[in-house]
C-alpha cells in the first residue's frame, strides 16, 4: 500500500528507482577504472604502475644520492699518542659541505684502509720526517646510514622485509644475515639479477617496489637462492638521502672521529678528486611506464639500438633524453 501513489517526485518509489540508478552508475565507473588500473599502458595509479611492471622483471629505480670522490690525509706528525700501523675509515664515515648555503652530509660508502707512512727524503710541499695515513680515493655518497634489523620468521608466508624510508637509495643497500642475535659474523648477500649459476646455496636476494612505494626484500625459496632460517637475524643498512639537492658539492670536511687516535696533535685535509654528481629523484609513474616494456623486450641484450637505449637509461638514471643509433639505420 505505500506504494499507492508512486506517480510523483519525492514516492518511495521513485527514490528506489534513484538508487538502483545510481547504484548502476557508480558499479560501471568501478568497472571501468578497474579495467584501465588492469593494464600499464592505462593505469593512473603508480602502485598499479609498479605492479604490471614487476610482471616484466622491472624494478623502478629509488632515489640516488650525488657521489663524489675524495683524497683524505690524515697527518699525525705531531701525534702524541700511541700510533697503529694502520687506519680504517669505516663504512658510514661522515662528511660534512655547503651546496648554496645548505649544509648536507655525506658518508663513505664502503671501508677503506691506509698504512701509515713517513717521509724520509725531500718532497715538495711536504717536511722530512712527516707521518700520514693517505686514502687517496674515498666514495662519498649524500645522506646518512640507516641500520633495520628483522627476525625470519618462515611461518609467515612469502616474508618480505620493507626499507622504512622512501628516499632510501637502493644502490648503497647492503643486505647481511646473522645466524641469531648473538652470532658476530654475517653472511653477504648480493642482489639477485640472473638465474644463470643460481642455486640452492646461492646468497642472493631480491628487491621489489610494493604498492605503499617503499621497497621491500625477500630471499629465495631454497632451490633458486638460499632461503634463510627460523632466528637468522637479517640486517639491512642504507642510505638516506636528498637526492640530487647536493649535486655540485665540491668541498668536504671530515666530521667523524678516529676511535683509535684519541690522543692529542692530529690533523687532518680532504681533497676533492671529483665533484658530487648523479643524484636524482625516484623514477616517475611515466618513466615506469616507458622503460618497463623496452627493459623487458631487451632482455639484457645489447644488439638493437633500442637495446641499447634501455640498458643506457637503466644504468645512469641522470640521463634526461637518450638518441640511439645503429649501423642498420645506415643509407
Amino acid at each position: 500500500s505505500q506504494f499507492n501513489d508512486y506517480d510523483f517526485e519525492g514516492s518511495g518509489l521513485n527514490v528506489l528507482m534513484d538508487i538502483l540508478a545510481y547504484n548502476t552508475h557508480y558499479n560501471a565507473m568501478l568497472a571501468h577504472f578497474a579495467l584501465n588500473e588492469s593494464f600499464l599502458d592505462s593505469a593512473q595509479i603508480r602502485g598499479n604502475v609498479v605492479s604490471r611492471a614487476s610482471l616484466l622483471g622491472y624494478v623502478p629505480r629509488s632515489i640516488l644520492a650525488p657521489r663524489a670522490t675524495v683524497k683524505l690525509v690524515v697527518d699525525v706528525s705531531d701525534y702524541d699518542g700511541v700510533l697503529p700501523a694502520s687506519l680504517v675509515i669505516e663504512r658510514g664515515t661522515k662528511f660534512n659541505t655547503l651546496v648554496d648555503g645548505v649544509s648536507y652530509t655525506f658518508s663513505t660508502l664502503e671501508s677503506y684502509t691506509a698504512v701509515r707512512t713517513e717521509t724520509t727524503t725531500a718532497i715538495p710541499n711536504v717536511e722530512v720526517g712527516t707521518k700520514q695515513f693517505i686514502f687517496p680515493e674515498v666514495q662519498l655518497g649524500q645522506g646518512v646510514f640507516r641500520f633495520l634489523s628483522y627476525r625470519v620468521d618462515n611461518d609467515i608466508e612469502n616474508q618480505k622485509f620493507q626499507i622504512s624510508d622512501t628516499n632510501a637509495d637502493t644502490s648503497s643497500l647492503r643486505v647481511r644475515i646473522q645466524n641469531n642475535q648473538e652470532s658476530n659474523s654475517y653472511d653477504s648477500y648480493s642482489i639477485f639479477t640472473t638465474l644463470q649459476e643460481v642455486n640452492s646455496g646461492s646468497q642472493v636476494y631480491h628487491l621489489q617496489e610494493n604498492s605503499s612505494g617503499y621497497y621491500q626484500i625477500f630471499f629465495g625459496d631454497g632451490i633458486i637462492g638460499k632461503k634463510p632460517v627460523n632466528d637468522n637475524i637479517v640486517t639491512i643498512d642504507y642510505l638516506v638521502t636528498d637526492g640530487q639537492a647536493a649535486n655540485g658539492a665540491n668541498a668536504f670536511t671530515l666530521t667523524t672521529d678516529f676511535p683509535v687516535l684519541e690522543g692529542n696533535g692530529l690533523t687532518h685535509t680532504t681533497t676533492t678528486t671529483s665533484a658530487a654528481t648523479g643524484g636524482t629523484n625516484p623514477e616517475t609513474t611515466e618513466s615506469i611506464r616507458f622503460n618497463a616494456p623496452i627493459t623487458f623486450q631487451a632482455q639484457d641484450r645489447a644488439v638493437t639500438a633500442q637495446d641499447y637505449a634501455a640498458i643506457i637509461q637503466r644504468n645512469f638514471a641522470n640521463i634526461e633524453s637518450i638518441s640511439t643509433w645503429g649501423g642498420e639505420d645506415q643509407i
